[in-house]
């Protein structure tokens, strides 16, 4: 008994330490509303396209959106022009 607590004691530790180790990952990000996503990308225009006007800049953010949703992995440049990056 005396040879076994050492051990167990090792195996909690181990558990306790590789929760902490863990790496974050990007799922613990909150995940955004459509509403929200539209809410983030108007700001965005507002502040680099201030001549635009509110109807042009929701159907810019539409297209940036849609265009996310179908290439994830593809950045679109504010002017809603994909980036090959």
């Amino acid at each position: 008994m005396f040879s076994t607590t050492p051990a167990m004691l090792l195996v909690g530790l181990l558990g306790i330490s590789a929760q902490a180790l863990a790496d974050d990952s990007p799922t613990d990000q909150p995940v955004l509303t459509h509403k929200q996503k539209i809410q983030h990308c108007m700001a965005k225009q507002r502040a680099t396209n201030s001549g635009m006007t509110a109807k042009d800049m929701r159907k810019a953010c539409e297209t940036e959106l849609q265009s996310q949703e179908s290439h994830p992995s593809k950045p679109v440049t504010p002017n809603n022009v994909p980036s090959d990056k």
